[in-house]
């Protein structure tokens, strides 16, 4: 347990000193400034700069979610932030770095499961003109697959030396228009991933996708609009399967619906249409049928806010079928119980069927949470957390259930 315990004491240690660095050095040539909630920045000339930490003691009882000879751990997390945002007058700029390290106790001398996360990204909200806005954003991530999720699923992810990890590239933007008749965004992106380890396995599942989408807003009511959406998205797998039929398809989806305005920062949205899928292998079976979503939320008191969200699209597959039918519906309820104390209840239910699959794979999946936040300072919010994931498939040792618990803080200036 010392060994288990040290590691991450010392890392974390290593966080909040290079996040204190960088508050003094910028600090040398600015102030600080404070809040009455939320983080405080540090005045940097015309940049605002925003450093967090947070960090996390965490139980599992399934780390490798398996379906029989379960493997429980300690996991311990630090996750160092720092924002930078400068504005000129209504225009925002802003870079990111978000970083999470995780050190798990069980095979603690290996460092087999341990893990380090980085993102860095940035984003433009810009207004050329009246009636118009522009907004950008490009980001790259090196990530890691948790183990007994994506291509690591049943006894693959147990018997691995190392976590799969992977490269993301994100960029893309948006354009609104305005008017008395109605508004319209215009929407475009490209994400590039790229697997960096066993490439035996993972350099198939490398995906580039691009995609645009067109949605227009049509208002009847003062706070309620009627609106049309339009999707297209391209899926290509640059190392294709030798032996089976290429995975690259096209995507487009149309559909009609409404959103509407019941307060301030609450605005509600649901749609349902066509969904179209198509191939360019004829190995592959194409898919056509109704896509929905739904993002509803409510304040039936002031102190409660329930959110539920929902959708209905196909999803690319991690390892079996052609595609992933998926169905999933989530309710958040958060009440305020005091200045200082909060909660939020989340239960999350979800059917995957992966069409083509050679088993006909059926998934149902059952998620819930519980969390629990205390702010003690503006600057120091601790909070609990409960999570209980449970899968039931018919395919073979892919079904488990998996408890975690977690005592996190969250630490600013």
């Amino acid at each position: 347990m010392p060994t288990a315990i040290t590691k991450p004491t010392r890392a974390i240690g290593i966080f909040a000193a290079t996040l204190s660095a960088l508050s003094i050095g910028v600090a040398s040539t600015a102030s600080a400034a404070t809040t009455s909630t939320g983080p405080a920045f540090i005045a940097w000339g015309p940049v605002a700069v925003t450093p967090t930490l947070g960090t996390d003691v965490k139980y599992s009882d399934n780390i490798y979610l398996q379906e029989d000879d379960t493997t429980e751990s300690w996991i311990f997390v630090a996750r160092p932030e720092v924002n930078f945002k400068a504005q000129d007058r209504e225009n925002i700029y802003q870079f990111d770095y978000k970083g999470e390290a995780g050190w798990y106790q069980e095979d603690s001398t290996n460092d087999r499961n341990d893990y380090f996360d980085n993102t860095f990204s940035a984003d433009a909200y810009i207004l050329p003109a009246e009636r118009w806005t522009l907004t950008g954003f490009a980001s790259f991530a090196m990530l890691h697959e948790d183990r007994g999720t994506g291509l690591t699923e049943g006894e693959i992810g147990r018997l691995l030396s190392k976590p799969v990890r992977y490269d993301q590239t994100d960029f893309g933007g948006g354009l609104e228009y305005g008017s008395g008749i109605g508004r319209l965004e215009l929407t475009v992106g490209y994400m590039d991933r790229e697997y960096q380890n066993f490439r035996d396995f993972t350099r198939t599942r490398d995906l580039e996708q691009w995609g645009f989408g067109a949605t227009f807003f049509y208002p009847i009511a003062p706070k309620t609009d009627l609106l049309l959406d339009y999707t297209y998205d391209d899926f290509h797998y640059p190392n294709a399967f030798e032996d089976r039929p290429a995975l690259d398809s096209k995507q487009q989806s149309l559909q009609g619906g409404v959103t509407w305005e019941i307060s301030p920062n609450l605005e509600s949205r649901a749609q349902i249409g066509y969904v179209d899928k198509d191939f360019n292998d004829p190995g592959r079976q194409d898919w056509d049928g109704i896509g929905w979503s739904l993002s509803l939320q409510i304040q039936p008191r002031e102190q409660d806010t329930i959110k539920i969200t929902g959708e209905r699209a196909p999803e690319e597959t991690s390892l079996q079928g052609d595609f992933v039918n998926k169905e999933t519906l989530t309710i958040d309820w958060e009440h305020i119980w005091s200045d200082r104390f909060s909660t939020t209840v989340s239960p999350t239910g979800s059917r995957e069927k992966y069409e083509g699959s050679f088993d006909n794979r059926d998934d149902d999946i059952y998620n819930f949470a519980i969390v629990g936040n205390y702010t003690f300072r503006r600057w120091c919010i601790l909070f609990i957390e409960y999570n209980y994931n449970d899968r039931n498939s018919n395919a073979d040792t892919l079904s488990y259930n998996e408890n975690v618990f977690k005592l996190g803080v969250d630490l600013s200036l």
